[in-house]
């Protein structure tokens, strides 16, 4: 099998179209022809995953997050993007990578909809939209909560205790529905000010703390990747069912 082959079935379980437009999915280093050896799934591209590779023999990577790349102005001040040091090496070992990323988030089985399962949401919407109705993001019905009892409900389902809140959570008397988008969503946050009782995401910055305190809404910090792990481990046994094989997947759980 070669990486356009596998890349085949990728697609057939992640529809890489339905990425954000900016994205940087589908095969992200490497060459389409080139021969597959041995693979894994890995969360990002890091020291640990590359120390995987060259030990085990294994050529190409099924990533979520996309190669680090840095912006370059040039003398002629046009942008162009070169390889950070650590995905130079995935280059210089020969590595093929296929990134899902938002692709993942947004679509059906992905992350997104695993954290809908997760905290038994319903009546769903989608917001943050991609494509046509694919979206990174859900809004849905909870049974009603504390703000205390919600934040260890998404303790126990995520598996952290990693978690940052605004003022206003504290003000919630009961929580009935929430948003909730894989990753980093605040850029989203205007579609769900008048929507939500608590918008559960990651990164959020100190701005968007205050904003959502000024609309009444509560926010919950959870980890990066801690909302997109429990999706990509559903990947790996959809991916592993169509391959007929065992792959590892390999993450960082000191940031889960």
């Amino acid at each position: 099998m070669n990486v356009s082959e596998l890349l085949n079935i990728v697609n057939s379980l992640v529809p890489l179209e339905y990425a954000f437009e900016d994205d940087y999915v589908g095969i992200t280093i490497g060459s389409e022809q080139s021969e597959v050896t041995g693979i894994v799934v890995g969360h990002e591209l890091d020291k640990s995953l590359l120390k995987y590779c060259i030990d085990e023999n294994v050529n190409t990577i099924i990533s979520y997050h996309p190669p680090s790349l840095k912006k370059v102005i040039e003398d002629d001040d046009t942008e162009s993007l070169i390889p950070e040091t650590i995905t130079k090496e995935f280059i210089d070992n020969s590595i093929n990578v296929i990134t899902l990323h938002t692709a993942q988030d947004v679509c059906k089985g992905g992350n997104a909809d695993t954290l809908v399962k997760i905290f038994n949401l319903k009546n769903t919407k989608i917001f943050a939209h991609t494509i046509g109705n694919f979206g990174a993001g859900r809004i849905g019905d909870i049974k009603g909560l504390s703000n205390d009892a919600f934040k260890k409900l998404v303790e126990c389902k995520l598996n952290t205790s990693s978690i940052r809140t605004n003022e206003y959570f504290y003000n919630l008397k009961e929580i009935n529905k929430i948003a909730i988008l894989p990753g980093s969503g605040t850029q989203f946050i205007d579609e769900i000010l008048e929507e939500v009782d608590v918008f559960v995401t990651g990164d959020i910055s100190h701005r968007y703390l205050l904003k959502a305190d000024d609309a009444n809404m509560g926010l919950l910090q959870v980890g990066h990747i801690t909302t997109e792990i429990p999706g990509m481990k559903k990947f790996v046994e959809n991916i592993n069912k169509a391959l007929n094989q065992e792959l590892e997947y390999l993450y960082k759980d000191f940031y889960e």
